[in-house]
């Protein structure tokens, strides 16, 4: 890639800057060396020689992503989307039902194995300083793919334990005699290698996400946002194979399925392991990433100083405000869930994966609601009414269930459904918002940060909900309890659905924080200060947060520990 000149940059209302940026958003200094590689017939020089359509963020062509030499953009949200959506759809049949873990252990399951998305701004700092080979996107997709095909190779061959529960001769699980009670307790290795296989996809969804943010600031004005739902909805359409998958493949009588006959597990990862497999091939030839030229790449010293910067504006550091707190609060969830589900709903596996499947389709539909009526709609107002709507409807099914007035699976799975709506609108607000903040060149930092930020609520408001919630007495992640289904224990569940749904509205407050619509946010970054007290913050905020959760987390995980109390055990 070739230098040309950078001068100063003015936005109003569109981009109107002088700076002149190259296919991968690296800076340029020297027009007429494009102009040699255009006649030349270099088709990424023609690309960084246009002009900006209206509206744009950068300069450069609008991006067709479903050109042949663009393919393998997609095929990478397909792929992250088999493995993101298959790999927690095992959890509920095999830890609910083959292992028998406890409710806390379970929920901890679920957030442990998609903790590597909290590594984000590490992933995006990589792509965007260190690039391998002369390149800073598809070396660490082939990486990413590489460590997550491995993986699941050796789950698929890892030696499965005895079920918690004696086999009946039907074939299914006899609940009233238990023959191997260590089994509660050996899900945790399962969920570290399902940790370290997301690790591997994650790193490859890294590169493509900074890819996305550069095709994505060539969208004119009023189309910006189309990439984003369109991959989204790509990555939704891998979720859907996968989770079908599970649903039907992995319905056994001992993963608390109905169907005499079932794959195992351990077979279920080697089917996960071919997408992954493929991807390493596809990654390298089939993805549009112009290599950069000698003397262009970045300096950490530099990078790091950008970062900072970047960190210290009062812009993103309310909407780093707004990530952070929105998923801390609005993910405290009470570690009854699992079993009201299993044991007071009686949901089994197929029809839970039958309407994650459902709710999927939901949220692909949701997307494209998005992409087709709303892309010029308030964000607040989004995020407020599809969060009001989704509590007082989540919170009857539960107490509904929770009281023996309906105890149906079908009905409570309405929830499932429920949930994508709101998930949808946060998704893609957060999203747009990046876009909007994101400077060229630190588009995977910009991107790593602020989803990083929101992805960090995850597990840290796991680790803290288990912790409130192991207070609660009678024990809300003993099973027997739920069997017994004492009218005090009732009480307790439902107290600990109202403690989740408190914390939910309370999120509402911080809306504020967050920009109405694209033009504010670009209006916030022009105008808006800096100070290092923000980049303080930030970074104190974010490293207390990713240790604090990685510590309670993985605690939970091994035997030894997860029955202290700190972790939400009943202790050791």
């Amino acid at each position: 890639m070739v230098p040309v000149q950078e001068q100063c940059v003015d936005f109003t209302g569109i981009v109107e800057e002088t700076r002149k940026v190259d296919i991968d958003g690296e800076k340029v200094t020297d027009p007429d060396d494009i102009n040699a590689k255009v006649a030349a017939g270099d088709k990424d020089a023609k690309d960084a020689k246009a002009e900006p359509v209206k509206g744009a963020l950068a300069f450069g062509e609008e991006v067709d992503i479903y050109e042949l030499r663009n393919s393998g953009f997609l095929l990478q949200y397909f792929a992250v989307g088999v493995i993101y959506g298959g790999l927690p759809a095992t959890i509920y049949g095999f830890f609910l039902g083959y292992l028998n873990v406890p409710g806390y252990v379970y929920a901890t399951a679920s957030v442990v194995t998609t903790m590597p998305w909290s590594f984000k701004v590490l992933f995006g700092l990589l792509n965007d300083c260190l690039p391998i080979r002369g390149y800073r996107r598809k070396p660490y997709m082939v990486l990413g793919w590489s460590l997550c095909f491995a993986t699941l190779v050796i789950l698929a061959m890892k030696p499965l334990p005895e079920p918690y529960y004696c086999r009946s001769p039907d074939g299914g699980l006899d609940e009233d005699r238990v023959c191997n009670a260590e089994a509660q307790w050996a899900g945790g290795s399962f969920a570290m290698l399902m940790c370290l296989a997301a690790l591997g996809y994650v790193i490859a969804d890294v590169a493509a996400d900074g890819l996305m943010v550069e095709f994505a600031q060539r969208e004119p004005e009023e189309k910006r946002g189309t990439i984003q739902t369109t991959i989204y909805l790509v990555r939704s359409l891998g979720c859907i194979a996968s989770v079908a998958l599970v649903g039907v493949g992995m319905n056994g009588k001992e993963y608390n399925g109905d169907f005499n006959f079932t794959l195992s597990f351990s077979q279920i990862m080697m089917i996960f392991s071919l997408p992954a497999g493929a991807m390493i091939p596809v990654s390298w030839f089939l993805v549009k990433d112009a290599p950069i030229q000698q003397g262009e790449r970045k300096s950490l010293r530099l990078y790091a100083s950008q970062a900072w910067q970047l960190i210290t504006k009062k812009a993103i550091f309310m909407v780093v405000m707004f990530n952070f707190w929105e998923a801390l609060l609005g993910r405290i969830s009470t570690t009854a869930g699992g079993l009201v589900k299993s044991q007071w709903a009686g949901v089994k596996n197929f029809q839970n994966q039958l309407f994650t499947l459902v709710s999927l389709l939901v949220l692909a539909y949701s997307l494209h609601q998005v992409k087709k009526r709303f892309l010029n709609y308030s964000w607040r107002k989004m995020l407020l009414l599809t969060g009001i709507i989704l509590n007082v409807m989540d919170g009857t099914l539960a107490l509904l269930t929770t009281y023996d007035v309906v105890r149906n699976q079908y009905f409570y799975l309405g929830e499932t459904v429920l949930d994508e709506i709101p998930a949808a609108a946060n998704f893609v607000v957060g999203t747009f918002i990046i876009v909007e903040m994101a400077d060229q060149g630190n588009e995977g930092l910009t991107y790593g940060l602020l989803t990083t930020v929101s992805n960090l609520g995850s597990p840290f408001s796991r680790a803290i909900s288990n912790q409130i919630f192991g207070l609660f007495e009678p024990n809300l992640s003993d099973s027997k309890n739920y069997k017994e289904d004492t009218m005090e224990f009732r009480n307790t569940v439902a107290l600990s659905f109202m403690v989740s749904y408190a914390f939910s509205f309370v999120t509402f407050g911080l809306l504020f924080l967050l920009p109405r619509q694209k033009a504010e946010a670009q209006r916030r970054k022009r105008e808006w200060s800096q100070h290092p007290a923000y980049g303080y913050i930030t970074v104190c905020l974010v490293t207390f947060a990713l240790c604090y959760s990685l510590v309670v987390n993985f605690m939970t995980m091994i035997p030894e520990t997860a029955c202290l109390e700190i972790v939400g055990g009943s202790g050791c």
